[in-house]
């Protein structure tokens, strides 16, 4: 291996001659250094770069060009819509901040640390903002959803040779805290309260009663509650195994769950299970009587011949809650906080509620949940002082 250096007009250039992992031998420049020095040091990183087999053919592709490649090779076509939609305005992010031309072998921890400030602070925006624009603070929560993407294509790079180290390593992540953690879940004398009114309100005509008396039992996403099928309702056992979601976003049909870990089996009560047999029976008559069939065999498939939608089941929350005297209003997704909630204050541990959620592991529920934990453990603390005193 072999670098030269020479002066080509008011700059400086390098020439590079090595031998690739198969033996062949190949030939890489550049120009437009200030000095001889700058030009040295970058020579030298090509050959150290070379020594390990990085694709020096393919040192000059950007950020932008391999964020397009990794997405289309490895995510693409593989996760719910709900998900993939977050892709475009990451791209987006990358490209305000960027731009088309910076090489991904070219940003260092440092820079990437100053991109997460910035668009935490809302200064990212696009090229052609508007004049009025004023920027919005991001949460951290947000910051940290875009950043495990990057990291991930930041490793795929390193994978495939084109960067030696991880530029996404080791950083803070910042951002607001975001909404009041208190706004996202119901205390146990209103999840009580929301369960028995859903409980004696539900039938064909009022489907969502059945859709969060479901949420609020199981702790299940939305898009896995509407993806029951009534094979997945094991009677006997008591359980319901979630295997698949309903794809409302897209119109319809069955998609993958958002994770491999998210397809498990769940214990339910018998309350829930004489609720669903409850709604098989009216189903059964309301469609025979219709002469309808549902193929799908979809639990919450409505007397409409249709399933509930996310914006729908939320509108539904807005206007039940108030209605029950129940404040905070919360979504869908907030039973699921509530779910895990009463778990924690019941003493369940920790691991069993994971698997519950269908989480990877027990770190995102402890991620998540930080904030319940916290009050979990003050409880706990308080009864073993208590235990110590009675000694």
């Amino acid at each position: 291996m072999m670098a030269s250096i020479s002066k080509r007009g008011g700059s400086w250039q390098y020439r590079v001659s090595y031998k690739d992992i198969n033996g062949e031998y190949h030939t890489t420049s550049q120009g437009g250094f200030r000095s001889k020095s700058a030009a040295k040091l970058a020579a030298s990183k090509v050959e150290i770069d070379a020594s390990y087999g990085a694709k020096i053919d393919h040192a000059n592709i950007t950020l932008i060009e391999y964020w397009d490649q990794w997405l289309s090779a490895f995510k693409l076509g593989k996760h719910s819509n709900a998900t993939e939609s977050h892709y475009p305005g990451i791209r987006k992010a990358l490209l305000s901040y960027f731009g088309p031309n910076t090489r991904i072998k070219d940003i260092t921890r440092s820079d990437y640390q100053t991109f997460l400030n910035a668009y935490a602070a809302g200064t990212v925006v696009p090229r052609h903002k508007p004049k009025n624009h004023v920027p919005k603070k991001r949460a951290r929560g947000t910051v940290r959803n875009l950043h495990q993407y990057v990291k991930a294509m930041a490793a795929s790079a390193m994978d495939d040779l084109l960067i030696s180290r991880n530029f996404a390593n080791n950083i803070s992540i910042p951002g607001s805290k975001g909404k009041d953690t208190a706004l996202k879940y119901l205390q146990v004398s209103d999840y009580k309260k929301l369960k028995k009114y859903c409980y004696s309100h539900a039938d064909m005509t009022h489907m969502y009663n059945y859709v969060i008396a479901a949420g609020v039992d199981t702790g299940a996403r939305f898009a896995e509650v509407i993806g029951l099928t009534w094979p997945d309702i094991d009677f006997e056992n008591k359980t319901i195994s979630i295997t698949k979601t309903w794809d409302w976003l897209s119109g319809g049909g069955f998609k993958a769950t958002k994770t491999l870990s998210s397809v498990r089996t769940i214990e339910v009560t018998d309350d829930l299970l004489q609720l669903l047999r409850q709604l098989h029976r009216q189903q059964n008559e309301y469609f025979m009587r219709h002469g309808f069939r549902d193929p799908d065999q979809l639990v919450f498939m409505s007397y409409r011949h249709s399933v509930l939608r996310d914006g729908t089941i939320n509108a539904d929350l807005r206007r039940l809650l108030p209605s029950l005297g129940i404040s905070p209003v919360i979504t869908f997704h907030g039973l699921r906080h509530t779910h895990v909630s009463y778990l924690l204050s019941q003493g369940v541990d920790i691991n069993y509620i994971s698997h519950r959620l269908g989480h990877a592991d027990v770190t995102i529920t402890l991620r998540v949940y930080s904030h319940l934990l916290d009050v979990a453990n003050k409880q706990q603390s308080a009864l073993a002082v208590k235990a110590l005193s009675n000694l």
